[in-house]
């Protein structure tokens, strides 16, 4: 009905009387008034005869005429927006309307099937519609945005974890709500109207690299029952299971949400170490055997959730995180040969964790288009981690080290935050405060017992305001971080300030330049005064002199869309001013490997994303080339490192069924006197989707003899390279099944929009 009322509007429109008068007016998002492109615009008599209609052009604008003096309406109209109706009486002249915002609205896009993926460009965002192939070819939230191949994202196939281009981390969200890796999982991916990324996130996302939301439907009364579980199949001890069940009764709603993660894999490592003694060189070659690697992770959450669509919205989730590794990805039983003489080596990790949380969430919508957010988080942390470590040789006493640790960690996060539209812009505030009490005893062949307490304040406001083509956002935050151990205490201020500005050119150039200071605490470990043995060269030890980070970031994006090819430019630079990263210098009969606060780090990250669409609904390819190049500059060392490299896949749909090819070159990361080099991966999988079910089976690098990743440390005082890898991703076959079952009506409602977490043990190792 839609499109035979847009087409009877161009077509009545080619017969308007250009003598009339012209209706002149730009549409615009209401939130970020950022114009709409193609938005559909309808003039009506008042009797709601159709006179004449356009659509917007590339800058929002529109013209239509009306033939004589009168009454009329002038409708508009934009996929994912609520309709518009502006009533003009008496018109006996030429008017200009302005700018007409329009409202994001779920509800618009209820009915409609999406057969392009059109994407809206907005300042800190784009919101992009998923097609109803990507839709029907998808099992779940997860393999819904691999199948969109958003720029910028990067999915891992085999473990689903999701990260920018970058290797940052990404936060999930669903209908504004965090929500974690199963969570998002659970999803039906029908039931997903849009997804709104965030690329470029404001300061009340504190310090998110990116945010990816998903906005879902809801029932209104019924509910959803689904499962989604990977099972390998020449690898049967690798398995992803998750179970969700929900229920709406009205403006209530319960959620139930399990996962479980199981690992039982065998891994290789090699290690070559050089220790530069005062007097001497000792040089160590190490060849591991398979070695087992094992563990178990279970969250599990239930979730109460109240909305009156109106005013309120009330989330209770009670969460409860479970991780058990009896067997460390570190794990290894070799042979080192020092000189002419041979050691055999083992080392054993375990280690157990326990993180129950409760999140009270409100939000309240206030006249005016004003809201207030309140997120209250209280978590409680057990953990338990051993290490066993042997060196022995004939003739000689073995050397071993032991080491116990008994962790507990109390944390509350409270938020809060406000927005109110002013005018043709928003305004956005908030306050953030994270306290915490942690107690490690150190136990073994070193005993100590470490109690910290740490808090982070942070405070922020933010102003967004667009005209015409052009918009811009600036917001200013100051953070506060402190922390006492013992007699020790510090604390730093840091000033946040950040400015962003975009432009939607004409032919659909969208340009962006972005400029942030921002924060980051030393980890609790990092910070804490004890030391661990690694083995009989070297000993880590914590650091609780370290300050707080300063960050700066400048970033440009320019992009291009037409109907079979997309570009996306990408660069940024960035700046850490005095970094904790490592120190390893030589004391008392041993190498101590250390953190401290050094000079600089600089990145430079250039990235180009082409998407091709060759048959639209049919085959998408998507080909990212990059390049990142580090300086690391120490007290005592500067270090450099570049790295280009790839990425690639091709999606091909045909009705129910879904072929999806994938590859990466490695990843280099240098971080202080680390060169961190990741897995090189490619992957081929096929699938049907029933509606109700799905089958889809994959492997793991089908083309390649090897799946290892490999750590460069340039250290004068004691270098290595360590290499691991494994034979079970080589040619290692997948099967997923999902199904999902629906009972009851559908409804749209929102989400909570913050939520918060804490999952830092605060432990420091002296695993290798």
């Amino acid at each position: 009905m839609k499109q035979f009322l847009l087409l009877a509007a161009l077509l009545v429109s080619l017969y308007a009387n250009a003598a009339g008068y012209e209706i002149r007016g730009l549409v615009a998002d209401g939130e970020s008034n950022e114009p709409l492109v193609a938005a559909t615009v309808a003039l009506a008599s008042s009797d709601s005869t159709l006179v004449g209609g356009t659509m917007t052009d590339a800058g929002g604008r529109f013209k239509v005429v009306a033939d004589k003096n009168g009454d009329y309406i002038v409708r508009l109209q934009y996929i994912g927006y609520e309709q518009s109706e502006i009533a003009l009486t008496n018109l006996n002249g030429d008017i200009d309307l302005g700018v007409v915002g329009l409202r994001p609205s779920a509800a618009a896009l209820d009915e409609v099937v999406v057969e392009a993926d059109p994407v809206i460009k907005k300042i800190d965002r784009q919101i992009v519609l998923p097609t109803d192939a990507q839709q029907r070819a998808a099992t779940n939230g997860i393999s819904l945005l691999q199948n969109m191949q958003l720029p910028g994202l990067s999915i891992n196939p085999v473990d689903k974890t999701i990260s920018t281009i970058y290797g940052d981390g990404v936060q999930l969200r669903i209908n504004g709500v965090q929500a974690s890796k199963e969570e998002v999982m659970a999803i039906r991916p029908a039931d997903v109207i849009r997804i709104e990324y965030h690329d470029n996130p404001g300061l009340r996302y504190g310090r998110a690299a990116a945010v990816v939301d998903y906005i879902v439907k809801r029932k209104d009364d019924g509910g959803n029952i689904a499962g989604d579980f990977t099972n390998g199949v020449t690898v049967p001890n690798y398995g992803e299971y998750n179970f969700s069940a929900k229920y709406n009764k009205g403006r209530s709603a319960v959620t139930a949400v399990a996962y479980w993660e199981h690992r039982g894999l065998k891994w290789n490592r090699e290690n070559h170490e050089t220790f530069n003694y005062p007097d001497k060189i000792v040089a160590n070659t190490e060849i591991g055997q398979p070695t087992k690697f094992k563990y178990d992770m279970l969250n599990a959450s239930v979730a109460y959730n109240y909305n009156d669509g109106e005013k309120h919205l009330l989330n209770i989730a009670l969460r409860n995180q479970y991780n058990n590794t009896p067997n460390s990805f570190f794990d290894r039983n070799s042979t080192l040969v020092q000189g002419g003489t041979a050691y055999s080596v083992s080392d054993r990790s375990r280690s157990k964790s326990i993180i129950p949380s409760l999140d009270v969430y409100y939000q309240l919508n206030l006249k005016n288009d004003r809201h207030l957010y309140f997120d209250v988080v209280g978590t409680y942390l057990d953990s338990r981690n051993s290490r066993n470590y042997t060196m022995t040789t004939a003739g000689k006493e073995p050397s071993t080290i032991f080491s116990e640790t008994d962790g507990s960690k109390y944390s509350v996060i409270g938020e809060m935050i406000y927005e109110q539209r002013l005018g043709k812009g928003r305004l956005t505030a908030g306050l953030k405060h994270t306290q915490s009490w942690m107690d490690n005893i150190y136990d073994g062949d070193i005993s100590s017992k470490v109690r910290m307490d740490n808090a982070e304040t942070y405070a922020f406001a933010e102003w967004q305001h667009g005209v015409g083509s052009f918009n811009y956002s600036a917001g200013l935050g100051a953070m506060r971080t402190y922390y006492k151990q013992g007699a020790a205490e510090q604390e730093k201020y840091i000033l946040r300030p950040t400015i962003t500005l975009s432009y939607n050119a004409p032919h659909n150039v969208f340009l962006r330049y972005n400029a942030y200071i921002s924060g980051y605490a030393p980890s609790l470990s990092d910070l804490s005064d004890v030391e661990q043995e690694m083995d009989v060269y070297q000993t880590r030890r914590g650091n609780p002199e370290l300050k707080s980070v300063t960050f700066y970031s400048n970033s440009i994006t320019a992009s291009w869309r037409s109907r079979y090819v997309n570009v996306e430019l990408s660069g940024r630079y960035s700046y850490d001013d005095k970094p904790i990263m490592e120190q390893t210098f030589f004391e008392d009969g041993k190498f101590i490997r250390t953190t401290a606060n050094q000079k600089g780090f600089h990145r430079i990250n250039l990235t180009t994303n082409v998407q091709v669409m060759p048959f639209k609904k049919y085959i998408r390819i998507s080909l990212t080339p990059y390049f990142n190049r580090y300086i690391s500059v120490g007290s005592d060392y500067l270090h450099t490192h570049s790295n280009p490299g790839f990425r690639g896949s091709i999606i091909g749909i045909y009705k129910n069924w879904m072929v999806i090819a994938e590859m990466n070159t490695s990843y280099h990361e240098l971080w202080g006197e680390t060169i961190s080099k990741g897995e090189r991966l490619h992957t081929i999988a096929a699938g049907y989707n029933g509606g109700k079910w799905s089958l889809q089976a994959m492997v793991v690098n089908p083309f390649s003899k090897h799946y290892s990743q490999d750590v460069v440390n340039l250290s004068k005082a004691a270098p290595y390279t360590a290499h691991a890898f494994s034979n079970s991703f080589n040619h290692m076959v997948m099967l997923n099944f999902s199904f999902n079952l629906d009972f009851g009506k559908h409804y749209n409602n929102g989400g909570k929009r913050i939520n918060n977490s804490d999952t830092d043990t605060g432990i420091l190792s002296g695993a290798k």
